[in-house]
């Protein structure tokens, strides 16, 4: 008896692989977004820690000098927050688009999985039908044996 053999087995190795190769980049997105929001809360303290800093040289009666540094320093951190947030903006708008491709590759591989199914179900009802038919053929040459001897 031949046995099951799924001709488009290739191509769901293929859909695994593209599949597993998604989820890898998923996860890399993913990373680098928790990066990047963890970049942006350290830019976000480091500009509170500026502005108590500033308002600590003021009420010390720092000179104007210090002070203008200070006021420059606030701008720089907000500067970088800045870029951070447009970072973190970029990293989910990466992370979205790797789910995305993620869940058509998984949609893809399971149609070929679906189909592979289908086919070995035929395959198995083919095999039981050709079973039961080499049963009833044994059974009906049994009963004509015995049809023949009582006679």
């Amino acid at each position: 008896m031949s046995r099951f053999r799924f001709r488009l087995e290739p191509v769901l190795l293929m859909r695994q692989r593209a599949e597993e190769q998604a989820q890898m980049a998923l996860a890399r997105a993913e990373r680098q977004l928790q990066d990047a929001e963890r970049g942006l809360a350290l830019s976000e303290q480091r500009l509170r820690e500026a502005y108590v800093n500033a308002s600590q040289a003021e009420n010390e009666g720092s000179d104007v000098m210090l002070l203008t540094w200070h006021r420059n320093w606030i701008v720089v951190k907000s500067r970088d927050i800045e870029a951070c947030r447009l970072d973190v903006r970029d990293r989910r708008e990466t992370r979205d688009l790797r789910r995305h491709q993620a869940q058509d590759a998984h949609k893809e591989r399971r149609v070929l999985e679906r189909f592979k199914e289908r086919a070995r179900a035929d395959f198995d009802g083919q095999v039981a039908r050709r079973e039961m038919q080499a049963i009833d053929e044994l059974a009906t040459i049994q009963a004509a044996r015995r049809a023949g001897d009582f006679k």
